[in-house]
C-alpha cells in the first residue's frame, strides 16, 4: 500500500468526521483505538511514516467507512423505493392505456431482475444462492439509445 492510498483513506475518514460532526475523540471511540493514535494520523507537518495507521487500524477504518456508507446508501434506497411506489401507485390507479405506455417504456426482464434482487437481498443465504444462479444483467441503458 502506497502512501497515496493511506492519504486517501485518511482524507475520507476526515470528511466523514466533518460530515457527522465527530471530534477526534468520537472517532477514536467508534474505531476502538486510543485517542493519541488517531490524533497523530492528522498532525500536519509530521513525517508521513509516523502518521501511517497500522494494518489492523486500516481494517477498522475500512470497516467504519463501509458501515457508514452502507447506512447512507440504505437511506437513499428508502427514498427511491418511496418514489417508485408513488409512481407505480399512479399507474395502478390509472387507465389500461397508461399502463400500456409503462409496459412499452420498461423492459420487463429488468423489472423482474430488480424485483428479484430486492426480495433476495433481505437474507444473506438467499442472496448467495440467487447470485450463484443469476446470469441476467440489468440492460435498460444498453437497450435504449
Amino acid at each position: 500500500m502506497g502512501l497515496s492510498y493511506i492519504q486517501r483513506v485518511l482524507e475520507k475518514l476526515d470528511r466523514l468526521c466533518q460530515t457527522k460532526g465527530w471530534t477526534r475523540k468520537t472517532l477514536a471511540s467508534r474505531l476502538g483505538i486510543p485517542l493519541g493514535t488517531v490524533e497523530k494520523w492528522f498532525i500536519e507537518g509530521s513525517s508521513p511514516s509516523k502518521r501511517e495507521p497500522s494494518l489492523a487500524h486500516l481494517e477498522k477504518i475500512h470497516d467504519l467507512l463501509t458501515f457508514e456508507e452502507a447506512h447512507e446508501r440504505a437511506e437513499n434506497l428508502k427514498y427511491l423505493l418511496l418514489l417508485v411506489e408513488r409512481e407505480l401507485r399512479w399507474f395502478r390507479d390509472s387507465s389500461a392505456a397508461a399502463r400500456e405506455v409503462l409496459r412499452q417504456e420498461l423492459d420487463t426482464a429488468d423489472v423482474g431482475y430488480i424485483s428479484s434482487l430486492l426480495a433476495m437481498i433481505g437474507e444473506e443465504e438467499k442472496l448467495g444462492r440467487w447470485l450463484a444462479f443469476t446470469t441476467y444483467k440489468f440492460n435498460y441503458f444498453r437497450k435504449r439509445g
